[in-house]
């Protein structure tokens, strides 16, 4: 019984490391001693977990998690041999699948005590809802030249620092949650959201995409695309106005990369040409620069792996990769140097070459499609609520992914500990329906 309530004061810890996370973003990150970071001491202690559960063995009986044990052990075979001669680095690299711990953990103390699934959904929902609110003006505030001189006692980073993508990824799931589960959203909250929603899509090409796609995803599959047409017009027609009268407005920012100040344009205008630099290279040169740069690194990577000398082993976790395939783009004082090619799937291919990248991929697969197999069980049982949650994680799940795809984001704590939380919350969900369906009310409840 002890273990049981140690491992439910372990969630609650968790669940204060996530939310610190989706607030405070890499601010929160460097709370603790290095290099014993906050992120850091709950991996450990949740591994410690893990292994007090009893129930590792039942984790493994879903193959998502015997691919991602797969997986971890080529990541560590290609990485140990770097430790020696890039230290701390080669570690920092491998989280990008080692964090997958934490997938672990989750779903052996839910197998563990089934009803802490509960719990964990109504967390979820909940945090979706307070970030729907809040969302749009975390990103305003955190984007205030004078907000980040509040640091921390170091002095090396502002305590909120929380980037475009992170947002996105959270206002994605705020969106989905309202549309899949939020039985009552008011009016006030639908409208913050969407302006959430519209300040990161004007800045950030990914962090629309990683809203965008999911959303739309979940409402053809959840047969409410109808609820969303109300909204979809009112949308329409404010963008029109805006776009004729050419409205916009700006405000103070930090640039992410330097952290000099900047000022950022939010406009119709803006928003387009984000939408349209995805497809058009004759984009305008700030928009269309970035994606040709990714787009040359990407091309490299592909070249020395699939057609090159690293295609079985990868180069391993622990170099720089933009200063070893030479496409170093910054430099300044106090900052490093960009170590991932701003997706994640190039990173798996350039650091464990064609056999992590098909684990990887395969990994990908098989999860997304044991959370597709659950949904249509629980809709061919006539339990919808069961259904839509499944749906409302694994669109949560894909909006983490898609910026992924865009910038580097599993590589960090920020979204990489929320990408593996939610993947363990998935199979967790998926084994205890399996064992005792309906008789278990585990849905989020608003």
């Amino acid at each position: 019984m002890r273990e049981h309530d140690l491992g439910d004061k372990y969630l609650r810890a968790l669940a204060v490391l996530l939310v610190g996370y989706g607030l405070l973003g890499k601010g929160f990150a460097y709370f603790g001693l290095p290099p014993l970071y906050v992120g850091e001491i709950l991996f450990i202690s949740g591994i410690l977990m893990l292994l007090r559960s009893g129930c590792l063995i039942a984790t493994l009986t879903a193959f998502p998690n015997l691919v991602l044990l797969t997986l971890g052990g080529w990541v560590v075979v290609r990485t140990v041999p770097f430790f020696g001669v890039y230290g701390i680095d080669a570690i920092r690299d491998s989280v990008v699948v080692l964090y997958g711990g934490f997938a672990f953990t989750v779903c052996a103390l839910l197998v563990e005590k089934p009803g802490r699934l509960a719990d964990a959904l109504r967390f979820l929902g909940g945090f979706s809802v307070a970030f729907g609110m809040v969302g749009g003006l975390l990103y305003v505030v955190n984007t205030s030249p004078m907000f980040s001189f509040i640091t921390w006692p170091s002095g090396a980073l502002p305590i909120m620092y929380i980037r475009s993508g992170e947002v996105a990824c959270h206002l994605a799931g705020a969106a989905l949650y309202g549309l899949l589960l939020h039985r009552r959203p008011r009016t006030v909250w639908v409208l913050l959201l969407l302006l959430g929603i519209g300040l990161v899509s004007a800045q950030s090409r990914g962090g629309m995409l990683a809203m965008l796609v999911p959303v739309a995803l979940a409402a053809v599959i959840s047969g409410r695309i109808l609820r969303l047409r109300r909204i979809i017009t009112v949308i329409g027609l404010l963008f029109s106005l805006s776009l004729a009268l050419q409205i916009e407005f700006q405000f103070g920012s930090v640039d992410e990369r330097s952290g000099a100040s900047e000022g950022r344009v939010v406009s119709a205008e803006q928003f387009l040409n984000n939408a349209l630099s995805i497809l058009d290279d004759n984009a305008p040169a700030e928009l269309a620069g970035p994606k040709q740069w990714r787009l040359m690194w990407w091309g490299k990577i592909q070249d020395y792996t699939l057609h090159g000398p690293y295609f079985w082993t990868g180069k391993g976790f622990g170099v720089g990769l933009a200063e070893d395939d030479g496409f170093v783009v910054w430099e300044a004082e106090g900052q490093s140097t960009v170590r991932s090619p701003h997706n994640a799937n190039i990173t798996m291919l350039a650091r464990a070459g064609v056999p992590g990248l098909v684990l990887w991929l395969l990994l990908l697969v098989s999860w997304f499609s044991m959370m597709l197999r659950s949904m249509l069980e629980a809709r061919r049982r006539g339990e919808d609520d069961w259904a839509n949650a499944f749906l409302y994680v694994a669109g949560y799940l894909l909006a983490i992914l898609i910026n992924a795809s865009f910038d580097v984001a599993l590589e960090g704590p920020m979204l990489g500990i929320w990408f593996w939380c939610l993947f363990g919350l998935g199979v967790g969900a998926s084994l205890i329906y399996r064992t005792y369906g309906a008789a278990l009310d585990q849905r989020p409840r608003d």
